[in-house]
């Protein structure tokens, strides 16, 4: 009997666990974190200084979120280590979900969840420019898998203008929502 509830409280701890990773209190600053650092990451095999600064800012956040929670739902870091290393938390779903905890454990892992960042990002901001002008700017077109530094720096610039583009436009957008609703409570 002792055992069943054992694992039964393994499992409850698993569960809070994933819910609490798949939740915004954990997500959303770990997906800024990513958003905001992920640019410096490339998939050489060298590591840079910078990487280790990050990664070590990285630990400290989770570490944060994670005790912070565990404190709040009662889960003592020996009941989150049992559940962590149980079988549950080994099946394939909980990896995935537990990838970004696992990360701070594990350099290796911690840059290759960067840079899948890093070319999420750069792609999403070609599908933006090519829907904004139609096309694709030269450097993206020619076939040419090697940017030179200008061109990195000119990526870069783009990135930066399309990003303030957006936000204006989301604000202008904004202002003529509430100028419409003005107009119309009159």
């Amino acid at each position: 009997m002792a055992a069943e509830e054992e694992e039964g409280e393994v499992d409850w701890v698993v569960d809070t666990i994933a819910g609490f990773l798949r939740g915004p209190a954990w997500a959303v600053p770990v997906l800024e974190f990513m958003e905001q650092k992920c640019e410096v990451f490339d998939d050489e095999e060298e590591s840079k200084l910078t990487y280790t600064e990050i990664y070590q800012e990285y630990q400290a956040l989770v570490e944060k979120l994670l005790e912070g929670y565990l404190k709040e739902v009662g889960i003592t870091e020996e009941k989150f280590q049992e559940a962590f290393s149980s079988p549950l938390a080994k099946t394939h779903t909980s990896q995935a979900i537990l990838q970004t905890v696992l990360a701070a454990e594990d350099f290796r892992l911690f840059k290759k969840m960067m840079v899948q960042k890093n070319i999420e990002m750069q792609l999403q901001a070609i599908r933006i420019m090519k829907e904004r002008n139609g096309v694709l700017p030269d450097c993206l077109t020619e076939g040419s898998d090697v940017f030179s530094e200008i061109e990195q720096e000119e990526m870069k610039i783009l990135r930066e203008v399309l990003r303030k583009s957006k936000e204006e436009y989301d604000m202008e957008q904004e202002r003529k929502r509430t100028e419409e609703v003005s107009i119309l409570s009159f």
